[in-house]
């Protein structure tokens, strides 16, 4: 009856991306303080060093939210704050998406021009810009 196959699920059906590992710290206290910050620089590190590949969609807001046991204003401040950077590419009714390194604002950190400077207690440190 009808002229639809069975496995058909209509208009509305949503499309999957391929899901991927997010790894997140076990202990949200070790992100520092803002929390948002910290959580930017962690999901910042993860896609710059490989770990989450450009195209792969990120989990929703609430969930990573609700994994970390913190606020969701936290997260989306932090997602947003990697949006308005180019390390990420939310798209409405879709999710979001982790962008290619050429459409970042920041290079990767293996892009970035390095540096020695001296602090004033006359440690080495390591600079990228």
């Amino acid at each position: 009856m009808g002229g639809r196959p069975s496995g058909h699920k209509g208009h509305f059906a949503m499309k999957r991306a391929r899901s991927v590992d997010f790894p997140l710290p076990d202990d949200p206290g070790r992100l520092g303080r803002p929390l948002w910050r910290g959580l930017e620089a962690a999901v910042a590190w993860q896609i710059d060093i490989g770990r989450l590949p450009a195209g792969s969609r990120v989990p929703s807001i609430r969930t990573v939210a609700c994994r970390l046991g913190v606020s969701r204003n936290t997260v989306a401040l932090a997602f947003e704050s990697l949006a308005a950077d180019g390390y990420l590419a939310p798209r409405v009714g879709d999710g979001t998406y982790v962008q290619e390194w050429s459409l970042r604002t920041r290079p990767p950190v293996w892009r970035r021009r390095r540096r020695w400077v001296r602090d004033p207690d006359g440690l080495l440190l390591w600079i990228t810009d």
